[in-house]
């Protein structure tokens, strides 16, 4: 196996790159303060102090304990560059959970979202805790560093795990050393300290938009105060409910075999890809006897390595591809017949980035789902493989239930969705109708949770419609803030279909 960098290297790296960047003073509780830089190179056409500004905020851990320790949260303002017919403000959170909102909407902003939106508000980007920028950044380094160390090994589905238990271990102790509460580390918190950012920036009332995980986020802030928030647009909706992301994996498969089953009744596709199904399924369980080898780079050292694609892998693969294109009939049979090319891509680009705060996916998925157990998780043996290897990226409950042992995250006080509440606030929902996490169902769960709603899914789009659809997204997102009491004009949505490409 070759050595990869040393992680002690990339955490002097990243002090290093904090450590420029300065605030002035320290602020109090709840005051916002101007920062004179910023911890990342700015885009073309941002110049701090002429067309934004940038600070931070600091919360509590625990707003049941406002006069404790606190957290450092960044903020971005976008003026309205209309003030004379200035709106409600827009707050922006992206998915993951872990995805820094920093490194996702500065750059839209900069290359034209921001033109689209801001005549009519302010956007405010708030770095939410845990995420990169924040005081706290919650990274898994541990885990990082133990999937390089194994991608030149063919081990199995228990060895694997036990090799993150071990991971997941250490960061609970790097936790504990840097006196990080992770209990703290959940949504509910967080829509408080949405509120008490907007309280600092001098905001009564808001406009909120939430993509995937940031979802959940946007409806526990408006279940904090309902007359708050003027309205929500929730990219890729989730519902809040406690037991749903316990079943992840259940929704993949089923979606992966929609996939087959759909490819089978098309003639085209069934033609260009006869026994799909059967032959992926073979490949998964040949390839966790026989991996391939692919060259590749190590992702923090740069040095030449193999990186062996066994099943396990081969299945993250595919499933990390649900995510972004419908063309998964074609993905899988260009594998199946030998080009290697989007595989070679995957080994290269694996655990390029160490800037996802995978810790508070972590922390958010178990308050989310607390009381699930994997055993309840129901998938059809001849998936199996592909299952356990879904599970091993990191996104499955046999994970999650390794996260719980080692972290003993307490989640028995936080809200849960189950109190049957229904809430008037005006939302937008748009979803893929490919989407391998978010199944059909979760529409009718949002829509009798929130009576004031309008729900949209895009034919031919998988996870993101805003991403995937975007030139049909951005004017109903407009419509629908300018008069959030009325569906917003959706002709568009017929304009994405899906239709099989064969090569």
């Amino acid at each position: 196996m070759i050595a990869s960098r040393p992680l002690k290297s990339m955490i002097i790296l990243l002090a290093i790159a904090i450590s420029s960047f300065t605030y002035g003073q320290a602020g109090s509780i709840g005051e916002y303060v101007t920062a004179s830089s910023c911890p990342f190179e700015l885009p073309d056409g941002l110049v701090l102090g002429q067309n934004f500004s940038y600070g931070h905020i600091n919360v509590p851990v625990f707003h049941k304990q406002p006069t404790g320790a606190y957290i450092r949260l960044d903020v971005a303002i976008f003026p309205c560059s209309d003030p004379e017919n200035k709106k409600e403000p827009m707050v922006m959170n992206t998915s993951g959970p872990g995805k820094s909102n920093m490194d996702n909407f500065i750059p839209q902003i900069a290359s034209g979202l921001g033109s689209y939106l801001l005549p009519g508000r302010d956007i405010v980007i708030i770095e939410l805790r845990g995420l990169r920028y924040s005081s706290t950044f919650l990274n898994c380094e541990e885990v990082f560093q133990a999937n390089i160390d194994m991608l030149d090994e063919n081990l199995s589905y228990d060895e694997s795990m036990t090799r993150l238990s071990e991971a997941l271990k250490k960061a609970r102790i790097r936790f504990e050393n840097d006196n990080i509460e992770l209990s703290a580390y959940n949504n509910t918190e967080t829509a408080k300290d949405i509120h008490m950012v907007m309280d600092a920036l001098g905001y009564s009332k808001f406009n909120i938009v939430g993509s995937s995980a940031g979802t959940l986020i946007a409806q526990n802030v408006i279940r904090e105060n309902p007359e708050r928030v003027r309205c929500a647009i929730l990219d890729a909706g989730l519902p809040v409910e406690k037991t749903l992301l316990c079943n992840y994996v259940g929704f993949i498969v089923e979606r992966l075999k929609i996939y087959f089953s759909e490819c089978q009744q098309d003639s085209v596709c069934n033609q260009s890809f006869p026994y799909l199904e059967e032959r992926f399924l073979d490949l998964v369980e040949s390839l966790n006897n026989k991996p391939l080898e692919i060259s590749t780079k190590d992702p923090v050292s740069g040095e030449e390595r193999t990186a062996l694609i066994n099943g396990y892998r081969l299945s993250e693969h595919v499933f990390m591809n649900m995510f972004y294109t419908t063309q998964i009939p074609l993905l899988i049979s260009n594998i199946l017949n030998g080009d290697y090319s989007s595989l070679e891509q995957f080994a290269n680009g694996k655990y390029i980035s160490n800037h996802f705060a995978d810790g508070l996916g972590h922390t958010i998925f178990l308050s989310e789902t607390g009381d699930c157990e994997a055993k309840d998780i129901q998938i059809d043996p001849a998936y199996r493989l592909f299952a356990d290897g879904i599970t091993l990226s990191g996104l499955g409950w046999n994970f999650l239930c390794e996260v719980k042992k080692q972290w003993g995250i307490d989640s028995s006080n936080l809200f849960r969705a189950t109190e049957k509440e229904t809430l008037d606030t005006p939302i937008l929902v748009l979803n893929g109708k490919y989407d391998p996490v978010i199944p059909v169902q979760f529409d009718k769960i949002l829509k009798k949770q929130f009576i004031n709603s309008y729900i949209y899914r895009f034919d031919g789009v998988a996870h993101s419609a805003f991403d995937n659809a975007t030139s049909c997204v951005l004017p109903m997102f407009l419509d629908f803030l300018n008069n959030p009491n009325q569906a917003p004009q959706s002709d568009c949505i017929k304009l994405f279909k899906q239709e099989y490409q064969v090569k």
